[in-house]
């Protein structure tokens, strides 16, 4: 269960002197640099190029959700807020990671500033919803050019180094690896209808979490608690595009794939027309709590959940907030799989935010940034990449298995279905699932309704980055 992680060094044996502060797209130094020796680029790992002084130089990572930063409580926190001041304090510079911007601004922003040659920070979190669009034009900076970068480096999610792999290029970087989709569950309804609250924990060990057991938990937890023929204790409520993207997963299937170094329609497959009947078979068997009637709230089933209305729900990690005021007992794990396919096996979509930086700074200027940030996510001495990546959530989970088993699971390449629909301009999983979920639309009358569209979409997607990449290998 768990993957040994190694501890990576990043310091190289190679030495630039520089002298001055990054300012503007343009970098703003006026110092010469002397005694380079580079040995390696951003892809093929060996000695990375390194530099003694950096100037003074500011380096901040912008996004739209972290806090600043505040005094560590554990050891983890205390390892490695020490190990960035001592870095800063060695090689002159600062470095800052906060929110700056709104979730919705966030584009719009970056392109603006990327556009007209002045970006107010030197890496920037997308969404990756929102990458196609700025790496077509141009704004991103090829990373696998900056020799201070190694990405066959352990530390590295390689989901999104494949994702930003375009031609020669790669356009985007992240360490980290965020759990997304699962099911949460309610420990004192499960133990009401007779089924041991671990169960699902030791079922998930064994590869025996698929979609037969789940269906007969299912059975068990939609139920007419007070007697008087109406169900008021649902087994799921959940959002439906979290729900229909988890049963393509758990089927090995997904809504746009990357096949051959070209995106292909995953909607016409037989694993998503399957994995689609069998979760609007769920629906259709009165498992899953109604959308409230009238209700303008789409959020509704996370109240559910917390109010004890229904005892499962597919969700997304980052949304446990909904439930810091829940009294019931909770836990985690990843969404059952279909038993009959031999392929398929449980899995989580990874929606990894991805860190870039604005392509108009000078290679100077952005080789500096690149040491800077490598040094800034290097692994915490003392601890292995799982270790650290577990201290990440152990504050934020009611039992330490949900972190232990199905968080770990879900770091691991083998239980990720990446969406790829979300590079391609023009294709929102949300036309599927709103009605099929709704049972406005059969599966099958909504893939013959977005086939023809999604296909032209996805062709001129391949033609627009098959162009991108060509221009770039000249």
């Amino acid at each position: 269960m768990k993957a040994s992680m190694k501890k990576v060094i990043a310091m190289g044996l190679c030495v630039i002197l520089a002298v001055g502060t990054l300012s503007g797209c343009n970098g703003g130094s006026n110092s010469d640099s002397s005694g380079s020796a580079t040995t390696a680029n951003g892809t093929s790992g060996g000695e990375k190029k390194t530099f003694d002084d950096l100037g003074g130089m500011e380096v901040f990572v912008s996004d739209w959700y972290t806090a600043a930063e505040s005094a560590p409580t554990t050891d983890y926190e205390k390892k490695t807020q020490q190990y960035r001041q001592q870095i800063q304090k060695d090689y002159n510079f600062t470095i800052k990671r906060e929110a700056t911007m709104a979730w919705g601004d966030t584009l719009e922003t970056y392109t603006t500033q990327v556009m007209a040659n002045n970006p107010k920070y030197q890496l920037y979190y997308l969404y990756q919803e929102w990458i196609s669009e700025p790496v077509l034009k141009g704004l991103m900076k090829d990373l696998s050019k900056l020799p201070e970068f190694d990405f066959t480096e352990e530390k590295w999610n390689p989901t999104v180094t494949k994702r930003m792999s375009i031609g020669d290029g790669i356009w985007g970087m992240n360490i980290e690896a965020e759990p997304r989709g699962g099911i949460f569950f309610n420990k004192r309804l499960l133990k009401e209808a007779g089924i041991d609250p671990e169960e699902p924990y030791d079922l998930q060990q064994n590869n025996e979490w698929t979609w037969e057991k789940f269906e007969e938990y299912c059975k068990k937890l939609t139920r007419d608690t007070d007697g008087d023929g109406q169900i008021d204790q649902y087994a799921m409520g959940s959002f439906n595009k979290y729900y229909l993207k988890m049963c393509a997963a758990s089927n090995n299937a997904t809504y746009v794939d990357f096949q051959d170094g070209k995106y292909v329609n995953g909607i016409k497959t037989q694993e998503f027309k399957d994995a689609m009947n069998w979760g609007v078979d769920i629906i259709k068997k009165g498992y899953v709590m109604p959308d409230p009637p009238g209700s303008t709230d789409w959020a509704w089933y996370k109240a559910a959940f917390r109010d004890g209305e229904v005892a499962m729900q597919t969700s997304e990690v980052y949304e446990i907030s909904a439930f810091s005021q829940m009294e019931d007992e909770w836990g985690f794990v990843m969404f059952p799989y279909n038993q009959s396919n031999p392929e398929a096996t449980n899995k989580t979509v990874p929606d990894d935010n991805i860190v870039v930086m604005p392509s108009c700074f000078d290679d100077e200027t952005a080789e500096k940034i690149a040491f800077a940030y490598d040094l800034y996510t290097e692994p915490t001495e003392g601890y292995t990449l799982e270790e650290a990546y577990k201290e990440r959530y152990y504050p934020d989970f009611k039992d330490e298995r949900a972190v232990d088993e199905t968080l770990v699971f879900m770091s691991q390449e083998e239980h990720k279905m990446p969406a790829y629909h979300m590079m391609i301009s023009g294709i929102n999983d949300g036309d599927f699932a709103y009605g099929v979920y709704a049972l406005s639309a059969t599966p099958a009358q909504q893939i013959e309704k977005l086939s023809t569209a999604w296909d032209t979409k996805i062709n001129e997607a391949n033609e627009a980055y098959a162009k991108f990449a060509e221009e770039r290998s000249n």
